[in-house]
C-alpha cells in the first residue's frame, strides 16, 4: 500500500518512500514495469527503499500514471518521461540537491531510458539503472504485442494470472522464496492500454533513444529471462547503443528471471543500484 504521495502539476501520484536516519545523500526514485506498482521495490526481504535508506540515501518509488492514485490517468511513455524529469527535479530541490539516480524495471525501464535521451535529463538526474528491458522479442511475442487492442470503452488491459507470471517473471524454483510469488500476485494490477504500444515498439525506438543518453547506464538483463530475447547479441547491442554514455555497464544477473527484485539475489541487486549511484555521484 502506498504510504506517501507527490503532485507534479495537475498529475497526482501515490508512491512508497523511505528516509535514512540523517539527511539524505542521494535519491533513488524507482519506476515500476507494467501491470505492477510501487510495492514491487518493497519486497521485504530485498526491499530496495530498506537498502537506499541503510546507505543513507532517500528511496521513492512511486505508482506511475495510470496505477494506484493516477489509475485514471494512463499516458504514453513520452508522456510520463516529463513528468518523472518534474518529479526528479521536485525532489532534489527538497532535498538540498542530492544527486538523483532513476531506477527502472521492464516498462520502468523503457521509461527510465527515455528520460534518460531528454536533453534536461543532464541536470535532473545523476544516473541510469534498468533491468528488464525487451531490446528484442521473439517473433510471435512481438506480433502478439503488436495485435493487442483494447474493447470499446476500455482504459487497461487485465493483469496477468499466476501461471503467465511465473513463467515469464520468475527463473528456477531455487532461485527465489515462495512468497515471492504470493507478493507478485497481490502486486499485480490492470495493464494501461495508453502504454502498452510502447512495450510494444521497444525494440524499434529504444536503440536511437539509447544513443542519445551521455548519462551513466547500468543496464542489467536477468540470466534467466523469459518475457523478452537477453543473450550475448542483445547485450553487445545495448552496449554499441550506449556508446555516448559516458559510462555504460551492460551486465547479465545470475540465478534470477525478469523480476529480478524479487529473486535472493535482490538485496545484493539493490545494493549495486546504490553503488553505481555513489559512483557516479563522487
Amino acid at each position: 500500500m502506498a504510504d506517501t504521495g507527490y503532485r507534479i502539476g495537475d498529475l497526482a501520484l501515490s508512491a512508497r518512500e523511505r528516509r535514512p536516519a540523517g539527511r539524505p545523500r542521494g535519491i533513488i526514485l524507482a519506476l515500476h514495469g507494467g501491470g505492477y506498482g510501487a510495492g514491487y521495490w518493497d519486497f521485504p526481504p530485498t526491499s530496495l527503499l530498506d537498502v537506499a535508506a541503510e546507505r543513507g540515501h532517500l528511496g521513492v518509488a512511486i505508482d506511475r500514471p495510470g496505477y494506484g492514485a493516477a489509475f485514471d490517468r494512463p499516458m504514453p511513455l513520452a508522456e510520463q518521461a516529463d513528468a518523472m524529469l518534474d518529479l526528479a527535479d521536485e525532489l532534489r530541490a527538497r532535498e538540498g540537491g542530492v544527486p538523483l539516480l532513476l531506477a527502472g524495471h521492464s516498462m520502468g525501464g523503457i521509461l527510465a531510458l527515455t528520460a534518460a535521451a531528454r536533453p534536461r535529463a543532464a541536470t535532473a538526474l545523476a544516473a541510469i539503472d534498468a533491468c528488464g528491458v525487451p531490446l528484442r522479442y521473439t517473433d510471435a511475442m512481438q506480433a502478439a504485442l503488436d495485435a493487442r487492442r483494447l474493447n470499446a470503452g476500455e482504459t487497461h488491459f487485465p493483469s496477468l494470472g499466476d501461471a503467465h507470471a511465473r513463467q515469464a517473471f520468475f527463473g528456477a524454483d531455487a532461485d527465489f522464496d515462495p512468497a515471492a510469488l504470493a507478493y507478485d500476485a497481490a502486486l499485480r494490477a490492470p495493464v494501461p492500454g495508453a502504454e502498452l504500444p510502447d512495450a510494444a515498439d521497444a525494440p524499434r525506438n529504444l536503440p536511437a533513444l539509447m544513443r542519445r543518453i551521455t548519462l551513466p547506464v547500468r543496464l542489467s538483463f536477468a540470466a534467466d529471462e523469459a518475457s523478452s530475447v537477453a543473450d550475448a547479441a542483445v547485450a553487445a547491442e545495448a552496449r554499441a547503443h550506449l556508446a555516448a554514455s559516458r559510462r555504460a555497464l551492460v551486465r547479465f544477473e545470475a540465478h534470477s528471471g525478469h523480476n529480478i527484485s524479487l529473486h535472493h539475489v535482490g538485496r545484493a541487486f539493490h545494493h549495486a543500484t546504490i553503488d553505481w549511484l555513489e559512483e557516479a555521484a563522487a
